[in-house]
């Protein structure tokens, strides 16, 4: 009898095991979102989906978030007037080579990048790493962009680093996907020692393709604390002049008074004085100030001038960059190359016309100052804006983007986003672009620069 009993017992222990086990492992194949909320589960469950799915030729973005959270009626991409904290939410951020290898692998936040381009049917976004997020990995570690240093005396690689940005292509403002690539590359190679590096990439979000985009660093306080070294983030004053006109709010809105009241200071003085161009000098980075100018002129800058004004500058340490000098971001080229008549109605207006916070015309009052801008000029067309160099790094950047695009033309993440403007109406099928077109507006944007000498 006893044995019989046994026998029974281990039956139905035997039978719950497998109950459980079934149970566990239709738990376990139903891959939620978010199995735990509080992040302790780093996982990425579309990633062999993602790497069987097709070759790659870019890195692979791969984003796991809460669907509500970004897509809901008052989720941050739908809903793009949210500001600040208030507009990021928490994700897991895995990246990958080609080939899958695992670079990047942690708990991060979202939030939407850009002013106006916020409202885009496609849009880029600032993916942040934060101690709050991810205690073992408050900072991103792995070097996307292969081989960044600080620009100070220094030169020491940028191992650390606290944002980076996944930049769209966009049909109605770069359809070729390589206007920054190109303009970013002309820069670096023109002098802008800051010009961004970037890194062509597919993007996924829940396992679902995003598109082509292109990593590049962030130009906030904490990209320019990394990048220039500077210890204290207090120490940096950062300002969009036109964020209010672009996003209805200013979120420096001290800063922009104490530079437009340099502005006005610039556009009322003597600079034939030597005391005025003293002070001048003592307060803005006059070489970089012509770099700038030099080069949005040159790249045929279309969304600039009157748009797209960042400045900063950093508290004087007495160290390289921090002098309390204001200097200028190079930022947002998705526009470069618009059209032929471009570049000589900006070079006009950038000489002439000091409405819109310019200060070059008065600059250019003093003959040095002149004569300086004219060499600057004439050493970006040496060292980068000629036929050559032109055709060398849109042959590079092309490259290094021609897969991933024409995959992302043919998929449904093209296909089925609007022109511009989430209020827009949907395009109709024959105003789908094709990759032949795309070819003939890279022919034509290059062509632009080729002519700006």
């Amino acid at each position: 009898m006893y044995h019989k009993l046994r026998i029974a017992f281990q039956l139905i222990v035997s039978c719950i095991l497998l109950v459980f086990c079934i149970r566990f492992r239709a738990k376990a194949t139903e891959l939620p979102v978010f199995e735990d909320l509080t992040y302790n589960n780093l996982h990425d469950p579309w990633r062999q989906q993602i790497l069987d799915s097709r070759p790659f030729t870019t890195l692979i973005v791969s984003i796991r978030a809460k669907e509500e959270n970004l897509y809901a009626e008052d989720g941050i991409f739908t809903n793009c007037t949210l500001q600040g904290r208030e507009a990021e939410e928490k994700i897991q951020v895995f990246i990958y080579d080609q080939d899958g290898t695992p670079l990047i692998s942690q708990n991060a936040g979202i939030r939407l990048s850009g002013a106006s381009s916020r409202s885009a049917a496609r849009k880029s976004y600032r993916i942040v790493a934060r101690k709050e997020y991810d205690k073992k990995h408050p900072l991103f570690t792995y070097d996307l962009w292969g081989g960044r240093h600080m620009l100070d005396n220094s030169q020491e690689p940028i191992l650390k680093y606290n944002s980076f940005v996944l930049h769209s292509m966009r049909r109605a403002m770069d359809a070729t996907g390589i206007h920054n690539s190109v303009g970013y590359a002309l820069a670096k190679q023109a002098g802008i020692i800051d010009a961004s590096p970037t890194t062509p990439a597919a993007l996924y979000i829940n396992g679902v393709y995003q598109g082509a985009y292109f990593i590049l660093p962030s130009k906030n306080d904490a990209a320019l604390a990394e990048l220039y070294n500077i210890e204290e983030l207090e120490d940096i004053e950062t300002v969009s002049v036109f964020e209010y006109e672009k996003t209805g709010c200013q979120p420096a809105p001290e800063v922009l008074q104490a530079y437009t009241d340099f502005v006005s200071y610039i556009q009322s003085a003597d600079l034939s004085d030597p005391s005025v161009i003293a002070c001048v000098e003592q307060q803005l980075d006059v070489q970089q100030c012509m770099q700038y100018y030099a080069v949005n002129l040159l790249l045929g800058n279309g969304d600039w001038l009157d748009n797209n004004l960042r400045v900063w500058r950093c508290k004087d340490n007495g160290l390289p960059y921090q002098d309390g000098k204001w200097r200028f971001f190079l930022f947002d080229l998705d526009w470069i190359g618009s059209f032929p008549e471009l570049i000589s109605l900006n070079f006009e207006k950038a000489t002439q016309d000091d409405s819109h916070y310019n200060i070059l015309p008065s600059l250019l009052k003093n003959p040095d100052y002149l004569i300086l801008f004219k060499q600057t000029i004439a050493q970006m067309e040496q060292n980068a804006f000629h036929p050559e160099m032109i055709e060398a790094v849109f042959s590079l950047e092309e490259a290094k983007m021609y897969e991933e695009a024409a995959y992302d033309f043919s998929s449904d993440a093209f296909s089925s986003y609007m022109l511009y403007s989430v209020s827009s109406s949907p395009i109709d099928q024959e105003d789908y672009l094709t990759l032949e077109d795309r070819e003939y507006l890279i022919k034509d944007f290059k062509n632009h620069l080729l002519k700006a000498p």
